[in-house]
């Protein structure tokens, strides 16, 4: 079996929320202007250290494109394409009408059938050859290689079945801040040594950037935050431990008060802060950061497990998962309405605070505390219109009533 490691050298120890300020920054100004530049399978390829072929003797792949070039590199006859097509969860209709194709063309071995895709070759021992870069010895099946979207932390993901042993997740950055990202994922999951369900961590590149993690079999999460998900955001809390909104105001409020344009919304910014003026002490929570039904492995056991722990934070402040789950969806799938009303409709909060003795009065100001570091975080190096989105919803945040209670 991969061993599963606990521990690391010290050079890891670095928080993604820690990402220096100048290199937010220019990442910013660099993914505001413009797109991404356009890769190409060859540019997926080489970044592996891999180069196409045309031998017959190699695995031919079958490239499934998306907005910015290629999306999916999938492999024919492969054991390992067919489990990732099967677990993935798409969440458009049109695109999970689409995927159900896929399965199937999949398990008929007819990819390279598929309207729109493209083909290419590769060596049959690249699963061998990236495990090789982590001192993993032995036989792998030909991988699967996912391209990230086209933003600050663009990434490749590499799934490996590897002979005998646990199957790998590879991660190798894409950008700067990718690498910084990846490096600080890759201290939390060395940390967590599989707390909390979460993969474990495998092998670390220092001079590539790239991980080697457990890869945990498993359906894609709901877009429904199940009694499994609540369950494990409670448990995400750490014990012992406090913080309290006052005290997190203070360290945001700087960075919120720099001089900004008259659309990021000051005025709302300020009676946020106001908002987050009490100081009771509250259970400090390890925070995922990115708490989202894509980030979610449902396990056959029934239990449930997160992935990509590159925006973590140890001393977090409670309810920040919560919240990202329901406004995160907000962003893609409904832009327009207020996050706030879904997480009040659905009634967790309620569960949440009280499992963790916080008094219910204290929702509206951890929701804005919530919505005051998105937005902060979007700003520093995220495209505007992520910053404009989290400016809006506070706004209407602040402006509208809430139904809760103590």
């Amino acid at each position: 079996m991969l061993c599963r490691r606990s521990r690391g050298n010290a050079s890891l120890q670095r928080n993604a929320r820690a990402i220096p300020a100048k290199e937010r920054r220019v990442t910013a100004m660099a993914t505001q202007g413009s797109h991404a530049p356009a890769l190409g399978a060859e540019d997926v390829l080489a970044a592996l250290g891999l180069a196409a072929g045309g031998e017959e003797s190699e695995v031919p792949y079958t490239v499934l494109r998306g907005n910015n070039g290629p999306r999916w590199l999938l492999p024919q006859q492969s054991r390992m394409a067919r489990t990732i097509l099967r677990e993935w969860r798409p969440y458009g209709l049109a695109t999970h009408l689409f995927w159900r194709g896929l399965r199937l063309a999949a398990r008929c071995g007819a990819l390279r059938l598929v309207p729109g895709t493209a083909q290419v070759r590769l060596p049959r021992d690249a699963g061998k050859r990236l495990l090789s870069r982590f001192g993993i010895a032995g036989e792998a099946g030909a991988p699967v290689i996912l391209v990230g979207n086209t933003v600050a932390t663009r990434k490749l993901i590499v799934f490996v079945e590897v002979s005998g042993r646990e199957n790998a997740v590879i991660k190798v950055p894409l950008t700067p801040v990718a690498r910084t990202s990846i490096g600080a994922e890759a201290e939390v999951l060395k940390r967590l040594s599989g707390e909390h369900g979460a993969p474990r961590l495998l092998g670390y590149q220092l001079d590539t950037g790239a991980t080697l993690q457990e890869y945990l079999a498993g359906r894609l999460g709901s877009r429904r935050l199940k009694p499994a998900y609540l369950k494990l955001l409670i448990d995400l809390a750490r014990k012992g431990e406090t913080v309290t909104l006052r005290e997190r105001a203070r360290a945001l409020e700087e960075r919120l008060r720099r001089p900004a344009d008259p659309g990021e919304f000051p005025a709302a910014i300020e009676r946020a802060l106001a908002l987050l003026e009490d100081d009771t002490r509250l259970p400090a929570a390890l925070v995922h950061g990115d708490c989202a039904p894509w980030n979610i492995r449902e396990m056959e056991d029934g239990g449930c497990a997160l992935i990509d722990w590159e925006s973590a934070e140890w001393q977090g402040l409670p309810m920040h998962d919560l919240c990202h789950f329901f406004c995160m969806q907000a962003r893609l799938f409904a832009p327009h309405t207020l996050f706030s009303e879904a997480v009040e409709r659905d009634g967790s909060w309620r569960r949440y605070l009280r499992e963790l003795a916080i008094p219910l009065r204290l929702f509206r100001p951890l929701a804005a505390a919530f919505l005051l570091e998105s937005l902060l975080r979007a700003r520093e190096w995220e495209p505007r219109e992520s910053a404009a989105f989290y400016g809006k919803q506070l706004d209407r945040f602040l402006r509208t009533g809430s139904s809760t209670a103590a």
